[in-house]
């Protein structure tokens, strides 16, 4: 699927910081439908569990580290140095990380909306 350039595709992934992961892993599984698609161990010794709900678009990301507290938003695009050139200039934009290359393929660029204080991972080729 084509996007017009400089459009979001859908959000990738959502993750959330949860003071009880396994509590909340149970609730979102018990009362949602989620299926669980990793469980991992983090650096700093916390815990993240990715789940998914039935479409299967979008990953829910649950994590108990004390360090990320803020919600982290991922958006995938076509291209993620297309996106950044489109928007560079945006002064609504405020750019934290300009497109890096993810160890594992890809790219990667992080910004802030002003408008509304938000910041989104944006992912892609």
């Amino acid at each position: 699927m084509t996007t017009k350039k400089g459009n979001i595709k859908l959000i990738q992934a959502v993750s959330l910081f949860t003071p009880n992961l396994d509590q909340s892993v149970d609730f979102y599984k018990s009362t949602f439908g989620a299926t669980e698609m990793f469980r991992s161990n983090q650096t700093d010794g916390s815990n993240m569990v990715g789940l998914q709900f039935a479409n299967g678009e979008t990953e829910f990301v649950l994590h108990d580290s004390e360090n990320l507290k803020e919600p982290d938003i991922e958006v995938l695009v076509d291209d993620v140095k297309d996106f950044y050139h489109t928007h560079k200039s945006n002064e609504n934009i405020h750019w934290i990380q300009p497109p890096i290359e993810k160890p594992f393929g890809g790219h990667l660029a992080v910004m802030r909306t002003i408008a509304d204080d938000i910041v989104l991972i944006v992912v892609g080729p």
